[in-house]
C-alpha cells in the first residue's frame, strides 16, 4: 500500500507560490494515484494508471523509467501533473512498479527511486464442463451428472422446474416423464463460482422417454374345465404403445385388445401382458386356474388268494391329487398305489378316498383272502422203534385236502395217515405240508420226532421185472412201493447196497452202490437188454452192523 496522502501534502507545499513567484520545489517524485484492483475476466482487460510526476521546476520534462510485468520500460518526455498510462492486464497477476523518475531540467538532471507499485489482478472464469450418466432413459429415470472438480459451489439447473446447489462436483436427479406417450427433453444448466467469485455456467440437455404402464382384468380368474374361455380387456396407460400377451400355455397375441382366449386343458395359468415403446417397457402378471373335473376314485386288482397274499394296488383314478386307502384291517396307507399284505382269511372290503381341487370320491372293491388249512399230526406212539419197524402218523389237519410227508430220512409220502419204516437209526424230524382245495399250503414241522435204535434187517428179490416200455429211468425206486419195473431188493433195515448184474456169460452189464437205486432193464453202454434170465449179486450192510452177500437169478421181461 502506498502512503499517498502525505505525499501529496508534500507536493502542495513544495508548489506553493507567493503572489506568482515559483520557489524551489524540491527532488523530483512520482506515485500511482490509482489504487491496486482485482476482477473476473473480461473480454477486454484493458485499464488505465494515473501517475502523478512532480519535480523542482514546473517546466521541467521527467522521464520515468517503469516495470510492467517484469519488463524494465522507461517512458520520456513526460510533463509535471498527472500522467495516465494505459495498462494491457492479462489473465493472473498483472505487477506494475515505478522504479526511478528524472526531471531533465535546462542544466541540471535530478533523480530519484521511488519503487511505488500497483497491482491489478485478473482472476479467471471456471473453466466448466459436465457429463451426464444415465443408464435408463425411461421414466423414471436416474441421472447423475459429473462437473470438473476445485470450484466451492455448483449451482444446478436440472431443467423441469427444479434444482440444487452442492459442494461437490456430482449430483443425482430423478426425472419423471408425465407427457403421455412423447419423449421430453429437459435443458440443463450449471452455473459455478470460483473462490474469488468468478462464474461460469454451462448447459446441456438429457432426453427422458415415458414408460407405459401395463395393466388388463381377466374374467373369469377361477374356472372350473370344461369351461376354459377367459375375457381380457387391455387396462394399459394411453399411448403409442405395442403389446405382447403371454397366455402362459404357450400361445402369445399382438393385439392390442385380445378379447377371449381359449385354453385346451385345465391348470394354472400366468397371463403376461408386455406394454412397450422402442425404448420402454412394462410388464403385468395375473394368474388364473382352471380346475380339473370332480375326481373319480378307481383302483385294481379285485382278486383272490391265499394268505399270506400280497398284494400290488394301481390306482387308476383321475383328477385327484390325494388318496386314503383302507385295508379293512386295520391298517390305512396315504400312497398313490400301495402294497398291502393281507394274514386274515376273509372277504377284505378295501376302499379309496380320492381328494382333488374339484372335491372327493370313494370307491371300494373286495380282496378275498381263503381260509388257510391247519397241518397238525400226531405219531401212533412217541416210543423209541426199530429199524425195519413200521411206524404210523395220525393226521388231524383241519381244512386240508392234500398232503405231502417228509419223513427226514429222504423219503416222502402223499397218504392222509401214512406208515412208513425207518432203514437207519437215527433222531428224526417230520414235516407234514398240508394244501387246502383252494391251494392255500400249510407247514407243520416237528423237530426231532421220531428215535430209530439199531437192529437187524433183511432183504428179499423177487425173480422176475419187466421193462418200463419207454425208456431208461435211472433205477430209482421208493420205499414201500411196488413198481416192478425196477429191479431190487425189498429192504428192511439196510444202509448200503451194492448189487452188480451179469449176463449168463458171465459178463458184467450193470452195478449200484445205492440202496435206493435198482437195474431198469438198461445196461452200461446205454442200451436195453434183451429179455431172458440174468444173474444178480448184491452185497448188504444192515444198521446193526450185520452183512450178507446174495446171489440169484432174475428174469427180464418185454410187456406185451
Amino acid at each position: 500500500m502506498k502512503v499517498r496522502a502525505s505525499l501529496l501534502f508534500i507536493w502542495v507545499i513544495f508548489f506553493l507560490s507567493v503572489e506568482g513567484n515559483a520557489v524551489a520545489q524540491g527532488p523530483p517524485f512520482a506515485e500511482f494515484l490509482t489504487e491496486d484492483a482485482a476482477w473476473c475476466q473480461l473480454s477486454n482487460n484493458q485499464t488505465t494508471a494515473e501517475i502523478l510526476i512532480t519535480g523542482d521546476v514546473d517546466t521541467s520534462r521527467f522521464e520515468l523509467l517503469v516495470e510492467i510485468r517484469g519488463n524494465m520500460e522507461t517512458l520520456v518526455n513526460l510533463p509535471s501533473g498527472i500522467f495516465t498510462l494505459y495498462l494491457n492486464n492479462q489473465l493472473g497477476r498483472n505487477e506494475y512498479i515505478i522504479h526511478k523518475v528524472i526531471e531533465h531540467q535546462e542544466y541540471n538532471d535530478l533523480e530519484t527511486e521511488v519503487f511505488d507499485t500497483l497491482v491489478m489482478e485478473v482472476h479467471p472464469h471456471p473453466d466448466m464442463t459436465f457429463t451426464k450418466e444415465i443408464d435408463d432413459v425411461c421414466s423414471p429415470a436416474d441421472v447423475v451428472f459429473r462437473a470438473r472438480e476445485g470450484y466451492p459451489k455448483y449451482t444446478w439447473d436440472f431443467g423441469d422446474g427444479s434444482g440444487k446447489t452442492t459442494t461437490t462436483n456430482w449430483t443425482i436427479h430423478t426425472y419423471v416423464n408425465e407427457n403421455g406417450d412423447q419423449a421430453v427433453i429437459y435443458s440443463t444448466k450449471l452455473k459455478v463460482e470460483s473462490d474469488f467469485g468468478c462464474v461460469d455456467s454451462v448447459t446441456g440437455s438429457v432426453e427422458i422417454f415415458p414408460t407405459p404402464v401395463a395393466d388388463f382384468s381377466v374374467i373369469p380368474q377361477t374356472l372350473q374345465y370344461p369351461h376354459v374361455i377367459v375375457t381380457l380387456s387391455n387396462l394399459s396407460s394411453a399411448g403409442n404403445w405395442s403389446f405382447i400377451w403371454d397366455f402362459g400355455d404357450g400361445t402369445s397375441s399382438p393385439s392390442e385388445e385380445p378379447g377371449q382366449h381359449t385354453y385346451r386343458n385345465y391348470g394354472v395359468f400366468d397371463i403376461t401382458l408386455r406394454t412397450f415403446s422402442a425404448q420402454c417397457v412394462d410388464s403385468m402378471t395375473r394368474q388364473i386356474q382352471i380346475l380339473p373335473p370332480a375326481p373319480v376314485a378307481a383302483f385294481s386288482p379285485d382278486t383272490t388268494g391265499c394268505p399270506p397274499l400280497e398284494v400290488a394296488f394301481r390306482n387308476n383314478s383321475l383328477y385327484a391329487e390325494s388318496y386314503l386307502w383302507d385295508f379293512d384291517d386295520g391298517s390305512v396307507s396315504s400312497e398313490p398305489n400301495p402294497t398291502h399284505t393281507f394274514l386274515e382269511g376273509k372277504e377284505h372290503h378295501v376302499t379309496l378316498d380320492v381328494t382333488g381341487l374339484s372335491g372327493t370320491d370313494q370307491t371300494e372293491e373286495i380282496i378275498f383272502v381263503h381260509e388257510p388249512p391247519q397241518a397238525y399230526f400226531e405219531p401212533a406212539t412217541t416210543d423209541p422203534g426199530h429199524t425195519a419197524e413200521e411206524f404210523s402218523f395220525l393226521n388231524s389237519s383241519v381244512n386240508a385236502v392234500e398232503y405231502r410227508w417228509d419223513f427226514g430220512d429222504g423219503s416222502t409220502s402223499l397218504e392222509e395217515n401214512p406208515f412208513h419204516v425207518y432203514s437207519a437209526a437215527g433222531i428224526y424230524t417230520v414235516t407234514l405240508y398240508a394244501t387246502s382245495v383252494e391251494g392255500c399250503l400249510d407247514t407243520l414241522v416237528r423237530e426231532s420226532l421220531v428215535t430209530i435204535l439199531a437192529g437187524e434187517g433183511q432183504a428179499k428179490f423177487p425173480n422176475a421185472f419187466v421193462w418200463n416200455g419207454t425208456g431208461p429211468t435211472g433205477g430209482a425206486w421208493t420205499p414201500g412201493s411196488d413198481d416192478l419195473t425196477v429191479f431190487h431188493p425189498k429192504l428192511t433195515g439196510a444202509t448200503k447196497l451194492k448189487m452188480v448184474i451179469y449176463s449168463r456169460l458171465g459178463h458184467k452189464i450193470f452195478e449200484t452202490n445205492e440202496v435206493y437205486v435198482g437195474w431198469d432193464g438198461y445196461v452200461i453202454t446205454g442200451d436195453l437188454a434183451a429179455p431172458g434170465v440174468y444173474i444178480y449179486k448184491a452185497w448188504i450192510t444192515y444198521t446193526g452192523g450185520l452183512q450178507e452177500v446174495q446171489t440169484g437169478d432174475v428174469t427180464f421181461l418185454y410187456p406185451n
